[in-house]
């Protein structure tokens, strides 16, 4: 499971409804959207990224339905 910066600055500059299942995601989601309306450069996409991807790695038995949600944005 690895997301794309492509697939991140989608998920940052979505303003729907946020349908993560995993609340330390949707904190982590919150933070850097947060980060980048008042910063919205390629770094800080880049970083949320990483995090994003080695947070997915870490818990991919869990992560299921969240990645799927992402990747369909």
């Amino acid at each position: 499971m690895r997301v794309s910066e492509e697939q991140t600055k989608k998920l940052l500059e979505y303003d729907g409804a946020i349908r993560l299942k995993q609340l330390a995601m949707t904190f982590a989601l919150n933070r850097f959207k947060t980060k980048y309306a008042a910063n919205p450069s390629e770094d800080v996409v880049a970083a949320y990224t990483k995090e994003l991807n080695t947070f997915l790695d870490k818990y991919e038995s869990i992560m299921k339905d969240d990645y799927e949600w992402i990747v369909s944005l």
